[in-house]
């Protein structure tokens, strides 16, 4: 009687085993810490940073949070060129990513005007005690607009944004944009 009740406990036991394997969805997909980020890779800007905060960084800090932000504007410089919010989505918070849904619905398309960041002047006006939350004004942000007919646009915006450490990240929570100065077109 003990014999049956180990074998057929043995049986169920291989049963939800066998069951288990096959609901499990093999993905040759790297993780995010693994992958090569190719558009990030190609992204060159000039960055100047300022703390104001009564909390500090550390050295290593401030340098996760430059190359962060940086990469970040190569992702929003894609999503504003191509409309694939996919491609930068370890770089966004869920409530900011479903943001960029509603506003880029479409399918990605070939770039037709295209957006670089050229220079950041970032001050961190609060750096959270645990090093997880910051909020800083980018007071002086040059963008380069490229249309289609190879004629350009060179803008200086100013605006606030609030970033969080997720996972391996700087991830984007929100941005606000408090002003658009010194547009000048040129060819």
């Amino acid at each position: 009687m003990l014999r049956l009740f180990f074998i057929s406990l043995l049986a169920v036991l291989l049963l939800f085993a066998f069951l288990q394997s096959r609901l499990r969805r093999h993905t040759d997909e790297l993780p995010v810490f693994l992958r090569s980020d190719s558009i990030a890779d190609s992204h060159h800007t000039s960055l100047f940073v300022e703390v104001q905060s009564t909390y500090k960084p550390t050295e290593a800090q401030l340098d996760a949070l430059k190359t962060d932000y940086s990469n970040l504007w190569a992702h929003l410089n894609h999503v504003y060129a191509t409309n694939d919010v996919l491609a930068g989505k370890e770089y966004y918070t869920e409530g900011w990513f479903k943001q960029l849904c509603r506003h880029y619905p479409g399918s990605p398309h070939p770039a037709l005007v295209t957006r670089d960041d050229l220079s950041h002047h970032i001050q961190i006006k609060n750096w959270s005690n645990d090093g997880l939350v910051c909020t800083a004004i980018d007071s002086s942000l040059v963008l380069t607009y490229t249309y289609p007919d190879k004629t350009t646009r060179v803008t200086t915006v100013r605006l606030a944004v609030a970033l969080l450490y997720q996972g391996d990240h700087w991830r984007l929570d929100a941005l606000r944009l408090f002003d658009e100065k010194n547009t000048t077109p040129t060819n």
